[in-house]
């Protein structure tokens, strides 16, 4: 059989193929570097982060310098070989910037380290150190039912529409629209959603180490509520219940709700968590302790926080304990208290809002309690504010003016201080304190109905005046007065050595001027008669004479 032939036609210009080139292997190293991004592209960065095409270009650029090496030292001194054995040069500007900055930047709850961060502030993530002891009737608050949640207002229907939205949640903001509005019904408490918090001052360190606490939600209180004083932009107590400059964010909150997207950390919630709820038990604390000269720790729990990812509720309670160094930090520990998948069926969906819903609730009644207390005491301590003795002399009538105070707020303190009038001056009991207070038909008085002697009557001479009732005039007839009398002078006792005067000492005589004198005088027929009161001065004792 005949060889078949190549029918190519042969050209002029081909060489034999022993001289042909042999084909040219690309190298994989070449490959990799040609998949590079141009050196413009890592210049433009704002931050080149450590990946493989980053160290590549790296190896490029250090390739294209000349090498030189540094002389070596003749003698290693103890500084070079103890810089060696801490582990040479600072590498980690290689992770952050093109330029090589000594400054790093601010732990989040995004990183791990920041959870570190908190521990070594005394915030802890979970209570092994420490539980609230109010836990079990935290429990107990969050139980009850809500109506809102009955079958007839939240029905198969309406968690089913509750399930959809869960899952059509993307992005964070997603959840916060959608999802977060369901869970938290219609609720008349001050809230606001992703605000940061400017003006507090740092529950760790400084702002330098760490971001500012910058909640979803959090519930507080209008600035309004609160006193001058205890909101004083110069005061104390501003940076730590004031979370930012304008007056319409609430104010010393103490409820906060952390949310993420179906892909979002769990992890990163339970950290955010964790720091907005040391600013909320901070804040309830200071409140607490407001006026006080040594702050106290009775280990409650006031402030609650949530989170809530791919459909799971987590409800925790925060609380502070006393500083283990005398001059250290307060702890602050964070206790989980429930949680709840609520996409799981509609009972545990009803239970788990309806528990967030409580935990609101409760969080709102430790905040107004205590606001109300600090309220007090700052107006207490405005009350009692007077520089030097002539000026508190004079607030409390020993210049000779009749002042007038709140009946409600002073009968209770008048009456121990007749008590301790007696006691301290040797006056029958029986004689003295139970005549003090008292009215017609052995009724305790209506405060509300009674008439308040004018100011123009002065209680340093004789009350001598005649009433009529309805045309009627009757005289008076001698009444001596069963009170202790405003600036006591008690007879002395037989065989005592003491005499009382009307000069006592500046001691004696502040203690005296406390001492607002509350008397009443049964009248049996005249207008002023039945319930009237009258405040005498420490300096004038008031008397009734006969017409």
């Amino acid at each position: 059989m005949a060889r078949q032939q190549n029918r190519k036609r042969p050209r002029a210009d081909d060489l034999p193929q022993e001289h042909r080139p042999g084909k040219k292997i690309r190298s994989e190293g070449s490959s990799k570097r040609s998949s590079n991004f141009s050196p413009e592209f890592w210049d433009n960065l704002s931050k080149v982060w450590l990946t493989p095409r980053a160290l590549r270009e790296l190896d490029r650029r250090n390739d294209a310098q000349p090498t030189s090496k540094p002389p070596a030292p003749a003698v290693y001194t103890k500084y070079l070989a103890r810089f060696a054995r801490h582990g040479g040069p600072d590498l980690r500007h290689l992770r952050g910037a093109t330029t090589i900055s000594r400054k790093s930047g601010k732990s989040s709850a995004y990183g791990p380290e920041f959870e570190t961060h908190l521990a070594d502030h005394n915030i802890h993530i979970n209570n092994r150190k420490s539980k609230p002891k109010n836990l079990k009737d935290g429990y107990t608050q969050l139980a009850p039912e809500r109506p809102s949640l009955s079958p007839s207002r939240f029905g198969e229907s309406d968690f089913e529409d509750f399930q959809r939205r869960d899952e059509e949640a993307t992005f964070e903001n997603d959840v916060m629209t959608t999802v977060i509005p369901i869970i938290c019904g219609d609720a008349d408490i001050p809230s606001r959603q992703n605000v940061l918090f400017t003006e507090l001052t740092p529950v760790t360190s400084t702002y330098e180490d760490v971001v500012r606490p910058k909640p979803d939600l959090f519930d507080g209180a209008h600035i309004g509520d609160l006193d001058g004083k205890v909101r004083d932009p110069n005061g104390d107590m501003h940076p730590l219940i004031i979370p930012t400059k304008h007056a319409s964010v609430p104010v010393a909150p103490n409820f906060f709700l952390e949310a993420k997207a179906p892909k979002g950390a769990a992890d990163v919630l339970k950290r955010q968590a964790c720091y907005d709820g040391a600013y909320g038990a901070r804040a309830m604390h200071a409140l607490q302790n407001y006026g006080e000269e040594e702050p106290a720790y009775d280990g409650n729990a006031y402030t609650y926080s949530s989170t809530y990812h791919a459909g799971t509720l987590k409800l925790y309670a925060h609380h502070a304990t006393t500083p283990t160094d005398p001059e250290g930090r307060p702890e602050y520990h964070m206790t989980q208290v429930k949680a709840y998948a609520l996409t799981s069926d509609r009972e545990t969906c009803v239970q788990g809002i309806g528990a967030f819903r409580n935990a609101r609730d409760l969080a709102q009644r430790h905040r107004n309690m205590f606001i109300r207390q600090a309220n007090g005491k700052a107006r207490r301590s405005d009350a009692l504010s007077v520089d030097g003795p002539e000026a508190e002399a004079q607030q409390y009538g020993d210049t000779g003016s009749d002042e007038f105070v709140d009946c409600e707020d002073y009968v209770g303190s008048q009456v121990v201080a007749a008590e301790n009038y007696a006691t301290s001056h040797d006056i029958d009991e029986g004689s003295a304190v139970p005549q003090y207070l008292y009215a017609e038909d052995g009724e305790s008085p209506d405060l509300t109905s009674l008439d308040i002697v004018e100011p123009s009557m002065s209680f340093a001479t004789s009350v001598t005046s005649s009433f009529s009732t309805q045309g009627h005039t009757r005289s008076k007839r001698n009444r001596t007065s069963h009170s202790p009398p405003s600036n006591p002078q008690p007879h002395k006792k037989p065989g005592s050595a003491k005499s009382w005067t009307r000069h006592t000492s500046l001691e004696k005589a502040k203690r005296l001027q406390r001492q607002v004198k509350v008397q009443w005088r049964r009248r049996s027929a005249t207008p002023l008669g039945r319930g009237t009161l009258y405040l005498a001065t420490p300096a004038t004792p008031a008397t009734v004479e006969s017409e």
